[in-house]
């Protein structure tokens, strides 16, 4: 069931429930005020109930037939006197007479035999100057059941009538107030992720819920299409990274494999293709890293460290490398400085920026790791003496497969996942990574770690 006829049920619903309320309520309100005036009419009537008195000194003065009836009761509850067509038999019960001796009351009963009973209105009241005596008056309710017959019907056409209209409008009112929506979801069924344009819905002038909602779409829009381009471009890049050790590792194969070679070109070969093997699983091993913190998976082992003790391996790690480049390394940690942090996934990132520092940084220079408290949070910042960041590349810098210009041969640079691996563990940690050049010269990037400091 659509939402349009699901508004217009539930406010016919809520119409009819309301229009019944109010016709009841009017119906009563009409049938108190006509009671009233019958009972007041009925009172005046009781004021003659003295002429019907047995032996009383006013001659007795017959009302209008079929108008009113009035009866005298006497104590022992019979018609001691009556206007004609009243009849013998007391219009009061018993009960009803024990009442109007004490106060009077007005009742609603019927006369007549089975066949032919008729409704009637009776007021009762005790005579002055008569104890125990009571007088009654009483009227026919034809025009008042009459006229309470025709208010009901009235109603009822009349509220058949409100409920439809009701309906309909709610309907009418509904699909005029969801046609945007229809022509968003048409619009949006439309998209194809083929498409070579933005995905963008038409907004609304109306200002109102339904142009945020083609905001807030094209918003999510926007940001699915970036998305689905960053991955477009990731699986791109990812195929052209792997494609060339590859094809190197490949090719050294097929060429170990030709007859003739000597045992020195075949152990070249080997080194070759162990290297390009080596290559290749570094490669799958920070994709794989990655996509876990795209996912949100990546595991961190989280325990007290020693910053000193975890950076300075990191140092004695990479000097072979740095001693190859003429280059230093300095560690400069306060002593006794430790972190909750994951010593295995922090030597990953600081291992990173080193391998990168020591490709750029002149022989001769230093490479600091520097860890320091800010605040709650821990700082670790490795810096160079190089010629720093390009200022084109800064913006992109920890975006996968993101090399400067300087680095994009296999010799010169990685595969461009360093900065984004150090970007995805500080991340996990609650942390981020950030990239600038010295005003001196040379780069730092530094990684904070929110509330590692223990």
């Amino acid at each position: 069931m659509s939402i349009r006829l699901r508004l217009a049920l539930g406010f016919a619903a809520a119409a009819a429930g309301l229009f019944a309320v109010g016709a009841w309520l009017f119906a009563a309100t009409l049938s108190a005020a006509q009671l009233r005036v019958i009972d007041s009419q009925l009172t005046a009537q009781l004021a003659t109930a003295a002429r019907y008195v047995p032996g009383t000194a006013q001659p007795a003065v017959a009302a209008i037939p079929g108008d009113y009836l009035v009866q005298v009761i006497n104590a022992a509850g019979q018609v001691a006197g009556r206007s004609p067509d009243a009849g013998i038999v007391p219009l009061f019960s018993p009960r009803q007479l024990d009442q109007a001796r004490q106060f009077p009351v007005a009742v609603t009963t019927t006369a007549g035999q089975e066949e032919v009973e008729e409704s009637l209105r009776v007021a009762g009241a005790p005579m002055t100057g008569h104890p125990g005596w009571v007088a009654l008056a009483a009227t026919s309710l034809e025009t008042y059941n009459s006229t309470q017959s025709h208010v009901v019907r009235g109603l009822a056409v009349g509220g058949g009538v409100f409920t439809v209209i009701a309906g309909v409008g709610a309907y009418w009112l509904a699909r005029a107030a969801l046609s945007p929506v229809e022509r968003l979801r048409r619009q949006a069924a439309a998209i194809s992720v083929r498409d070579g344009d933005p995905a963008v819905l038409q907004v609304p002038k109306t200002r109102d819920e339904i142009a945020a909602l083609a905001g807030t779409m094209n918003n999510l829009l926007s940001r699915l299409r970036r998305a689905l381009d960053t991955e477009r471009a990731f699986v791109a890049d990812a195929s052209h990274e792997l494609r060339s050790p590859l094809a190197v590792l490949r090719g050294e194969l097929e060429l170990a494999a030709r007859p003739g070679r000597s045992p020195a070109e075949l152990t070249a070969a080997v080194g070759t293709a162990a290297e390009e093997a080596d290559r290749l699983a570094r490669i799958t091993n920070d994709l794989l890293v990655l996509a876990r913190g795209d996912a949100g998976r990546l595991e961190l082992r989280l325990t007290e460290t020693d910053l000193r003790d975890l950076l300075g391996r990191s140092a004695a790690l990479a000097d072979s490398r740095l001693e190859a480049a003429g280059v230093t390394c300095r560690v400069d940690v306060p002593a006794g400085g430790r972190a909750h942090v994951d010593p295995d996934r922090v030597r990953q990132a600081v291992d990173n920026l080193l391998a990168n520092a020591a490709r750029f940084a002149p022989a001769g220079s230093a490479i600091v790791i520097a860890a320091r408290e800010d605040g709650p949070d821990l700082r670790i910042e490795v810096s160079d003496e190089g010629p720093g960041f390009p200022d084109a590349f800064l913006p992109h810098a920890f975006e996968r497969f993101r090399r400067p210009d300087g680095g994009r041969s296999r010799d010169d640079g990685g595969a461009g996942l360093g900065l984004a691996i150090v970007q995805a563990i500080c991340t996990a940690h609650g942390g981020q990574a950030t990239a600038c050049n010295k005003p001196a010269g040379g780069a730092v990037v530094t990684m904070r770690f929110p509330g590692a400091i223990r």
